[in-house]
This record gives C-alpha cells, structure tokens and sequence, in this order.
C-alpha cells in the first residue's frame, strides 16, 4: 500500500514536471497585454491596429520586418497604423534566451534605419519620429517605439512590466 501510494505521488510529480517545463517560458505579461496598455494612452487614432505572436498576420511578416527570427522569441506584438503614411509603430519581442536579447536590440536598430531611408525620400516629416526612436530592454523584453510621444510609451511599457501585467 505504502509502495503504490509513492508510486502514485512520484507520477503526479513528474506530470506536474512535465506540464510546468512544456509551458511558456515568459512568465511575464504577454505582449498582447502590454499593447492593450499602450493603446490606452494613445492621444489620437495613429494606432488602431495590432496583432501578436500566435496569429498568421504576425507570423508571416515577422521575418521581413525585423530580421529577428521567429524562433528566437516565445511572445511579441505590433502596434501600428493600418492605412499607413506614418513612421509610428510600437513593436514588443520576448527573447526565448537572454543571450539573444542583443541580437534583436542590433535587429530593431536596423529597422529604424532601413524606416529612416524610406521616409527620408517619401515622407520627411515624418523623420524626427525615427530620429526620436526608442529601443527598449527590460530583462527578456525588447521594444522598438517610434511614435510623438514615444516615452510616454516607453513609460507604460517599462510600468506594466514591472507590475507583471496587472
């Protein structure tokens, strides 16, 4: 009795091993969350559109976007404008391993200027927001945040990590 008793236990251990270890390794706010934070201070309607890690829109223009690739993050979120004509986007990864953070960090740089060329010679006015931009890190989080405003963003986003989404 006592043998099945610690067999019994020792397999509800291991499946609560297994479950635990096969879950998401961001045990931070999603991304999605953070977004949702950022378009509630949005002062005007530059930013109605989002998509996040999970969905086909995201999966598929990822690559081109940011050079990062797909498997080196477990959560991310972009925050734009759909009809476009703006620099302004709020991108948020979730680095799987730490010691990609910096990788991605070069990547959203990248980004700003691959954004700095285009708008130079398509819209100038809208150049000082790229060279306003932020590149945020916060322990495994990475985010790029072009936008007017782009520390009070950068505020929200430091506010909700830190909070753990709440």
């Amino acid at each position: 009795m006592r043998k099945n008793k610690i067999v019994t236990l020792t397999v509800v251990l291991i499946m609560l091993f297994c479950i635990s270890g096969c879950s998401k390794q961001n045990v931070g706010p999603d991304c999605r969350s953070i977004m949702n934070a950022c378009s509630s201070i949005t002062k005007n309607e530059t930013f109605d559109t989002c998509v996040s890690y999970g969905e086909d829109l995201y999966e598929e223009s990822f690559d081109g976007l940011y050079g990062v690739q797909y498997d080196m993050i477990d959560d991310g979120a972009i925050l734009y404008t759909a009809t476009g004509g703006v620099a302004d986007e709020i991108s948020i990864l979730h680095i799987k391993k730490g010691e990609d953070v910096s990788i991605a960090r070069e990547k959203m740089q990248d980004r700003i200027d691959e954004r700095m060329t285009t708008f130079s010679g398509y819209k100038p006015e809208e150049v000082y927001k790229l060279e306003n931009a932020i590149i945020m890190v916060q322990g495994k989080y990475v985010a790029l945040i072009i936008a007017d405003d782009s520390e009070s963003f950068e505020n929200e986003i430091r506010r909700v990590i830190s909070e753990g989404g709440k």
